[in-house]
This record gives C-alpha cells, structure tokens and sequence, in this order.
C-alpha cells in the first residue's frame, strides 16, 4: 500500500476535494433520515400544520440533491486522478523495463508483463477512485451520526452496534492473510491463464504448420478451466462466511426496537427520541456495511501493488545518467566475462578492438556467444568483469539513452510494430523524410555490400544432416518411436571469404521434403 499512497501523495490537493466532497455527501444523506424521523414522529404525535411537513420534505429533496451534486464532484475528481496517478505507474513501470538489463525482462513471460501493466493497473481504477474518497466518508459520516445518537440515548446508540460487531469479526475471519494470500494464487493462476493465451495466439502459425492445434489448444482451454475452478471453489469458500457477516450486520434494528420499547415502557426514553434512533440506526449501519465490503478492494490492491513493485524494486542497469561526448566510434572490450547466472559463463576473458570505419564478424558454433557479446556492446546487459568502450568511454558512463542513440542492433528476431511499414522504417530516426524513408525501403543489403563495402557473396552451401533429439524437441515434435531430426544448415560467404549468413532449422523427419530446382 505504500506505493499507492505515493502516487496519492502526488495528487492529494484532488483527492482532498474528492474525499471533502464524499463527506458532504454522506452527511447530506444523514440528514435525510434525521428529517424522516421528524415526520414519522410528527405523524404519531398527530401534528397537522402542513407547512410543517412541507418544509421538511423539501428539505429532504435539498439534501437529496445536495447529496447527488458532491457525489458527482468527488467521484469525477478521483477518477480523474487516479487515472493520472495510474498513467504515471505504467509511465514509471516501463522505464524501469528500459533500466532493467534484458535477462531481468525475459526471466518474465509476456503473458506476466501484460496482465500486471495492463489489467491488473486497470483493475485498481475503480476501486481506487471510489476507496480514498467514499472510505472516509463513510467512516466520517457514521461517526458523526453515532455522536448524535450518543446524545439522544447512548444506551441504544451501543446496542445498534452490537450486530455490526458480530458481522464484522465473521468477515474479518474471511478477509484476513489467508483472503490476501488465495488473491495472490488468483493473480498467478490468472497470469498462467494469460501466458497460454498469448503464446497460443503469437505461435498460431507454428501450431499450423506442425498440426499441434489439438495439444496446444488443450493447453489453453485447461488455463481457462483451472482459473475458472479456482475462483468457484474460493468464492465458494469465503462467500458463505462474508453472507453471514453482511446479513448480521443490518440486524441492529433487532437490537434497538426490544430495548427501545422496553425502556420507553419504562419511562427512561421519550417516543420521538426512540424513533429517531431507530431511523439514524438503519442510516449507521448502512454506511458501515459499505466499508466492509472495502475490504477485498484493499486485499486486491494489496496484492496488485505487490506485483507492481517487484517490478520496480528490480535490478537495474549501471549507467550514469549522464552525456557523453563521443569523439570516434572505436570499439575496445577489455577482459571482458559475462555469465547469466554466477555458475556458468557464456563470455570468459575476452579483449578485442574494432575500429570505426571497418567491419567485423563474430563466428563460431550456436551458443559460443556471438549474440550475447553483440548485446553486451549494445547495452543490453552489464559485464560481469571488464569494460566495455565506445570512443575511449566506458558504456556504463553513459546514460541509456545516450548508448541507444549510438548503437543500431538488428536481432535475428525480427519484430514489427503495430504502425504502417514507413512507420516501422522510421523508428529508427524519427525526422525521417518521406522521401528518406522510400529511398531506405529500396536498398538491400546487397546493395549495400556491393556498392558500399565493394563486396558480394561469393557462394554459399546448403547441409542436410540427421542428429538425435533432444528432450525439449522431443516434447514438441511428438514423436513417437523416432530419435532423429533432420537439420538443415545454410551457410553463405563472402568475397573476402568471411561467412555471411548462418540458418540452422530443425524439421520433423516424416513431414520433411526437400526439392532443388536449378535454372539456367
């Protein structure tokens, strides 16, 4: 809760007006009912000055108005700024994914990320607005409601509250660690629902093209069925307790007419005090029920703003904030080691330079490294041990987006923006022309390497090969009484002789074909 109430603290001029606004309102609805009173009690006394209930209808009807006018004020100032304080919280969640280094980001499945910034954050909008300004309220208004029922007969003023006791300690027992701790499952359960749903739609075309709609469907749809259960067996669990509590907490009507009666029977209470109190009692408790049912408003976000800040207690990047001049564009690694976890190390030791101006490969098997070592001159990761420099500066010198705005690294795994193909060229330097952007989107590569760095691809070779499985291809291919994969490796070279490209793809050896046309 406290990062809700920092991001509160941001805005609490509104929400000041929102919760002044909510108390106005409860207390003009209070009001109403005090009203009420006088006239059930003028009716029984027998007054018959029509003005007299005229006046206090319209008085009731004012209130009435009043009531509805600082409800609509309060709840469109705190929606309003809960709206900007969770637009700050994504704003806030996604610089820290740019700060945080990319394993951190991957450890975490799309499907994860997606829920907690978009439906979770979204989930906390109503609550939110509606918690900081009605949950005073409603605490205020009773308060002041049961001081003047104290007035009139403190007696009955204590036992209107005996029911809500009870009611409130049974849902007290529902929502307590275990309630925050079920929600914190339901989170979870919900995520792995999302995380299917994700990869069932983003790997629809593998899914076709190896006829696994069948298993990867099932996947998807036992998600679905697991979050279902869980959420019927809880409700299922818990409701029956917070029914009890919420039926027992109106109850105090139950306490106050026999009480009431017997001391006006008595003589130690007059009749327009007890209908007064017997009125102002089913105005009290209504309140009060209204804060209970809080209650899972408060676990929900509890346990959202957990979520939220693991994500922004993460690990960062360590880059200064700070600009750099760069003067050249010359690379150097120094005794460079860089491991994703502390026991086995993907780059060990290594010094290299690369000059500006020239062009440089990284070769060597799958695995050995190429790509991470690309990542870690992008920034993407800090080194372990060693220094990385940029024109004479270490990369952890410079600010993230400084290194961004000297670094352009392609991935092997392409990714496109929702945005036109002009829009996705024009990422990469938004002042772009149209004009620019054409001439961009007619290159190739192939240009480039002949006309730019006076190069061509001299030849390239193609192997087709057997290998044993592995476990992680043996669950997805499904193969049943085969051990082998057919491999196909596509290697292309340059003029200078240094290797161009490399393809490795795996296939399922019954569904393999291969056919190589030739034309002259």
């Amino acid at each position: 809760m406290d990062l809700i109430k920092k991001y509160v603290k941001k805005r609490k001029g509104q929400y000041f007006v929102s919760v002044t606004s909510a108390i106005f309102s409860v207390v003009a609805n209070l009001f109403s009912y005090i009203y009420l009173a006088k006239i059930i009690v003028a009716l029984i006394e027998e007054i018959k000055d029509i003005s007299f209930y005229f006046d206090c209808c319209m008085i009731i009807l004012c209130m009435y108005v009043l009531k509805e006018i600082a409800a609509g004020i309060s709840t469109t100032v705190s929606h309003t700024a809960t709206f900007h304080s969770l637009e700050e919280i994504r704003e806030d969640i996604s610089k820290k994914l740019f700060r945080m280094p990319l394993g951190e980001i991957l450890s975490r499945s799309s499907g994860e990320l997606k829920n907690i910034i978009i439906e979770q954050v979204d989930s906390m909008e109503t609550s939110l607005a509606h918690l900081v300004p009605e949950f005073t309220a409603n605490l205020v208004g009773p308060v002041l409601l049961l001081i003047y029922m104290f007035i009139l007969d403190w007696r009955l003023a204590l036992l209107s509250l005996v029911p809500f006791a009870i009611g409130m300690s049974i849902m007290m027992g529902t929502m307590n660690e275990h309630y925050k701790e079920m929600y914190a499952k339901s989170v979870k359960i919900g995520q792995k629902m999302n995380n299917s749903i994700v990869e069932y739609i983003g790997g629809i075309e593998v899914i076709k093209t190896f006829n696994q709609s069948e298993n990867s469907y099932k996947k998807y749809s036992d998600s679905v069925y697991d979050n279902a259960k869980f959420f019927y067996n809880w409700m299922g669990e818990s409701m029956t307790k917070v029914a009890i509590g919420r039926l027992l907490s109106p109850m105090g009507i139950l306490t106050v007419i026999p009480f009431g009666v017997f001391f006006y029977i008595h003589g130690s209470i007059s009749l327009p005090s007890l209908i007064t109190l017997v009125v102002l009692s089913f105005a009290t408790v209504s309140s009060l029920v209204k804060i209970m049912n809080y209650m899972d408003d408060l676990s929900r976000i509890s346990t959202i703003t957990g979520e939220i800040g693991k994500i922004l207690d993460s690990r960062e990047l360590e880059n200064k904030d700070k600009k750099e001049d760069v003067k050249s564009y010359d690379i150097a690694l120094k005794n460079v080691e860089f491991s994703y976890d502390e026991d086995n190390k993907v780059i060990k030791d290594i010094s290299l330079e690369i000059d500006e101006n020239s062009v440089s490969a990284f070769v060597g098997a799958s695995g050995s490294g190429k790509s991470t070592l690309a990542k870690l001159i992008a920034g993407f990761w800090n080194v372990d041990k060693g220094e990385i420099r940029i024109g004479g500066i270490e990369t952890r010198d410079m600010s993230l987006e400084s290194l961004s705005s000297l670094i352009s690294y392609v991935s092997q795994d392409n990714f496109l923006f929702d945005l036109s193909v002009r829009e996705n060229i024009r990422i990469g330097r938004k002042d772009a022309s149209d004009e620019e952007v054409e001439e961009i989107a007619k290159k190739s590569i192939y240009e480039y390497l002949e006309n730019d760095l006076n190069l061509k691809i001299a030849y390239s070779r193609r192997d087709i090969k057997f290998r044993k499985i592995t476990p992680e291809e043996q669950e997805y291919f499904k193969l049943k009484g085969i051990n082998m994969v057919v491999v196909i490796e596509t290697h292309a070279y340059l003029s200078n002789g240094a290797l161009f490209q490399y393809e490795s793809i795996v296939h399922h050896p019954e569904k393999f074909t291969f056919t190589a046309i030739a034309k002259r």
